[in-house]
């Protein structure tokens, strides 16, 4: 073997194994451009679930984006509806296809033989314990993997979710949209054993980007500045922000920034189940921080986070596809 080959299997032994499952809308998008401009991952798998919009473009997003990127991994095929309900989606806000109406590149490569879910017990078996998994969208795939592999929990080191709020929602009065789209999934990972990070609404709307910010990045000069302007056009320009408020919160870009570097937020320990039942509370993550139903904590909620760390992260983020 040649020292270089050896030097870059070194390098990615060594690198932390994460599985992105994801549902690709605007926010995901630079979600998985954030992982893969960080040299401390190992992206073991994308896994696309239907979320955002339909299966049949978030998983042609997840494929092409990786192809676009350059990212050297496995691209699985998921859920094209939740475990129970029927599937309602959020076109609207990510446009048509997802991307905000921008038409990736087609990949070259083919998606994986095996489904999402046994590629992720897969993958997690051959870490024994180290990997992470980064669930951005609706949680049908995880939640299909624990309930088909019941010792995926021995394998798995943590599932960091962006979904839920520990206060109010954005698709119901109290419904965040990924945990509404499928509760049933999201109480199966909370309960599932496997220690749960949660990005809600009530930590990410802290680190909104203004417009100006937004086309900032868009101007520079980077091998993704078509897709950034695409995003751009349709969120502030087609449709006037009108949909974000004026500004745009990366729900997901922010979630995968905690794994980056934790000192982008501060969490606190709760017991956190998901209401399947309730007429005005369907899809709430009732959050119980202080004990009083008597059961322990099962997930670390995200209660603060940094926008300058965030900001941060992206112009890292900008500079390693201005190299690339």
């Amino acid at each position: 073997m040649k020292n270089s080959d050896h030097c870059r299997r070194w390098h990615k032994m060594h690198k932390r194994p994460i599985i992105l499952d994801c549902d690709p809308g605007v926010d995901d998008a630079y979600a998985i451009m954030l992982a893969h401009s960080n040299e401390g991952f190992d992206i073991r798998a994308i896994t696309p679930v239907a979320g955002n919009v339909e299966f049949k473009h978030t998983s042609r997003n997840a494929l092409d984006l990786a192809d676009m990127l350059g990212i050297d991994t496995r691209v699985a095929k998921g859920a094209d509806r939740p475990l129970i309900i029927e599937l309602q989606t959020a076109g609207e806000i990510h446009g048509g296809n997802g991307m905000a109406g921008y038409t990736l590149p087609m990949a070259k490569r083919e998606f994986d033989e095996m489904k999402a879910w046994d590629v992720i017990y897969e993958e997690a078996r051959k870490f024994k314990g180290e990997l992470e998994i980064v669930a951005v969208g609706p949680l049908t795939n995880v939640a299909i993997a624990i309930l088909k592999y019941g010792d995926l929990k021995d394998y798995v080191k943590r599932i960091v979710i962006m979904g839920g709020s520990a206060t109010v929602g954005n698709h119901s009065q109290y419904g965040e949209f990924n945990i509404w789209v499928d509760p049933h999934a999201a109480e199966i990972v909370f309960h599932s054993g496997i220690p749960v990070t949660m990005f809600g609404l009530n930590a990410t709307r802290q680190s909104a980007l203004t417009s100006e910010e937004m086309y900032a990045m868009s101007d520079m000069e980077t091998s993704v500045q078509d897709l950034l302007k695409g995003i751009n056009h349709y969120v502030f320009g087609l449709r006037g922000g009108k949909d974000w408020g004026g500004t745009i919160t990366l729900h997901d870009a922010i979630t995968v920034g905690y794994l980056i570097d934790e000192s982008l937020a501060e969490t606190r320990k709760a017991y956190v189940t998901c209401e399947m039942t309730g007429r005005n509370t369907y899809g709430q993550t009732v959050t119980d921080f202080k004990g009083l139903c008597g059961k322990e904590p099962n997930v670390d909620v995200a209660m603060v986070t940094h926008v300058e760390v965030f900001r941060n992260m992206l112009k890292g983020m900008l500079e390693f596809y201005k190299a690339n």
